[in-house]
Order: structure tokens, then sequence, then C-alpha cells
């Protein structure tokens, strides 16, 4: 199972991909492998975000780790990533970015019927 959200963020002309999946390992390598990313994978995340480039982002998240906890710790590092590879470092917009992503990603797993455990 993969489920896959695109989330738009023009403030920082990228977007940001939202993947749960019970095939995290193999979801990670494939990525690795189509942007021909060099550093070494390990196996035996809970999450993950990868960015091959200043325009994409992938957040992704093993399906048996879907917790508030998860979530919040992968939507904190892809926002300072995404600001902090612009040049941003500014609590507030980082926070705003958290904000954001965090709602679009809560409302798309309620869409979709997802259980988010506590944790």
């Amino acid at each position: 199972m993969k489920i896959i959200n695109i989330i738009q963020i023009p403030t920082y002309s990228c977007d940001v991909t939202f993947i749960v999946t019970d095939l995290f390992d193999k979801v990670a390598k494939d990525i690795y492998k189509k942007y021909k990313i060099t550093e070494e994978y390990e196996d035996g995340n809970e999450g993950i975000i990868i960015s091959p480039n200043l325009h994409k982002y992938f957040l992704i998240i093993d399906l048996k780790y879907l917790t508030h906890n998860t979530i919040a710790h992968e939507v904190y590092h892809v926002a300072t990533r995404v600001t902090e590879e612009r040049g941003v470092t500014d609590e507030e917009a980082q926070a705003w970015l958290c904000g954001h992503l965090s709602g679009v990603i809560y409302k798309f797993l309620e869409k979709k019927k997802l259980e988010i455990k506590h944790g």
C-alpha cells in the first residue's frame, strides 16, 4: 500500500510529496534510484525526508509508525530543510510552514481514513 499527496508550497517554489506506505524501504530506495541520489540509504527508518533538489521534497512515513509523534518529527525536518536551504532561519517562518504542512497532512489522512496512533 502506498498513498500519496503532493503539497504545493509556492512561497518557497517547491512541493512536498507526502507518502504513507507499508513498503517503506522499497519506496525510499526507488526514489534514491530515480533521482540518482548517491548518499547511502539506511534501512529501518520510521520516517524520512528525501530532497533530490531544491524544488522536490519527499516526506515518507512507514504505515506501522503512523503516529502523531512521527508526523510532527518529520514535518519539522522538512520545514527546516525547505527554509534553511533558502537561507531562511527565522523561527516564525519555519513554524508557519510546520503548521501549514501539518494541517494539509492531517486533512489528507482523515480523508483517507487512516488511523493515527498516539505516541
